[in-house]
């Protein structure tokens, strides 16, 4: 335990804002670099600011809590917070840092995929370190967890691709539509951290079609993003009862990946009362977990896994379906892995709803440049994720996520960067990521 006056000695020479940057240099030396190459589809001859800064100033936005465009703008607008942007991304000259306004038109227009691109360079780049190997699930297999989320809901219809949700009064029996914008993550789990690798917007084409957009739809156009993506990257797909159907377990089939996915009752009956057959003829050789391999469905053989774990004082059964056979050395492994499950409703959209990032919130009324501030979310919640889990003070002193962005902002503000710390980011550092 830190006393009060060891972390006073820690924090009073600590520049955090230089510390996140030394954290970002670490893992993805060119994310700047890369942020400067985006396709910038404005008019050249009205250009003022580079899409380095302007991506910046979101990433800054994001990290340090800002909940809105204004308030980015209200914060930042300070000479300290100018001249180490300036310096960060090693610029001639900046007067000003650009206004929401200008942000917001250069995210209507930039493709949402240059975006996509820049959260590639960073995982590829984790990936190339191999500091996450530990994490592997066993058999060498990287997690990656599917789930879905709303972002946005209208009383009035927002644009052609919302979708559409019609509730009835039980009092009056009134119906009232809600329009809504929801989105698909992919996380790559290591440890405690989940990292976004792949996002599905769950959109209609248009306002008049007739079978609106699902989760499982845009888990189908997800997936073939991700092969694409990481063509040679082992998967092990984690995802809910939802994803346990024929489609899924074919495209893993495909691409040579496997699956972890939870299982309830009267998902698939006939699996479901072969497993409690064979739990009633047999007895597990271990404590709190049963399993069965080879059960016949369509056909392929799939194995199910049941473990009982405690949570709260309480015994609760987790059932799971999965290609990777079962056997006593990996049943109690699989059984942690399937439940890494949670990881993506917990640390992953309720952090980003309720605790930093604030994605509920539409930072324009424009879709694609909402499309575009989420993504960005994305990239910032890897790059503070990294921060969070490398940087040595932060592991020593118990903040909330809510103090470390305040923290961070509040060096934007009052610290400068001199060129001595510029010249620093050029030399390699020790990072672990524990």
């Amino acid at each position: 335990m830190v006393t009060r006056k060891e972390k006073r000695e820690l924090e009073k020479d600590t520049n955090y804002f230089f510390e996140f940057v030394k954290i970002k240099e670490h893992f993805c030396r060119n994310l700047d670099r890369k942020l400067k190459r985006v396709k910038d589809p404005r008019h050249q001859s009205y250009v003022t600011y580079g899409t380095d800064l302007l991506l910046l100033m979101i990433i800054v936005k994001n990290a340090s809590n800002c909940k809105s465009m204004r308030e980015m703008s209200h914060r930042l607008n300070r000479d300290e917070c100018i001249e180490n942007i300036k310096k960060v991304l090693r610029l001639e000259s900046l007067d000003e840092l650009p206004n929401y306004d200008t942000i917001n038109d250069f995210l209507m227009k930039v493709s949402p995929e240059e975006l996509e691109h820049i959260r590639t360079y960073i995982i590829q780049e984790l990936l190339k370190k191999r500091s996450l190997e530990r994490y592997r699930i066993k058999g060498g297999y990287w997690g990656v967890i599917v789930d879905g989320t709303g972002l946005f809901s209208f009383k009035e219809e927002h644009c052609d691709h919302c979708l559409r949700r019609v509730y009835t009064d039980e009092e009056t029996g009134d119906k009232q539509t809600v329009y809504m914008h929801h989105v698909l993550e992919a996380k790559l789990v290591v440890g405690d951290m989940v990292l976004s690798i792949g996002s599905e917007f769950i959109e209609n084409e248009s306002k008049d079609v007739s079978k609106q957009d699902c989760e499982l739809k845009a888990f189908y156009r997800l997936v073939e993003k991700l092969k694409e993506t990481f063509k040679r990257l082992p998967i092990c797909i984690l995802g809910d009862s939802l994803y346990a159907c024929e489609g899924v377990f074919h495209l893993c089939e495909q691409y040579r990946w496997k699956y972890i996915l939870r299982f309830k009752e009267g998902r698939i009956q006939s699996l479901g009362d072969e497993f409690q057959a064979q739990k009633k003829l047999e007895q597990s050789t271990m404590k709190n977990v049963f399993w069965a391999n080879d059960l016949a469905y369509q056909a392929r053989t799939v194995n199910m896994l049941e473990g009982t774990v405690e949570e709260q004082e309480k015994q609760k059964q987790f059932l799971f379906l999965t290609n990777i056979r079962v056997n006593e050395r990996n049943a109690k492994a699989l059984v942690s892995a399937g439940r890494h499950r949670w990881h993506i409703e917990n640390q992953g959209f309720n952090h980003q709803k309720n605790h930093r990032y604030h994605i509920e919130h539409a930072n324009s009324h424009d879709y694609q440049a909402m499309k575009n501030h989420y993504l960005l979310t994305q990239i910032t919640d890897i790059l503070m994720q990294l921060y969070e889990k490398g940087l040595d003070v932060l592991k020593r002193i118990r903040k909330s996520k809510k103090e470390i962005s305040s923290n961070l902002l509040e060096a934007i503000r009052t610290r400068l960067l001199t060129d001595e710390d510029i010249s620093h980011l050029k030399k390699p550092i020790q990072v672990r990521l524990t």
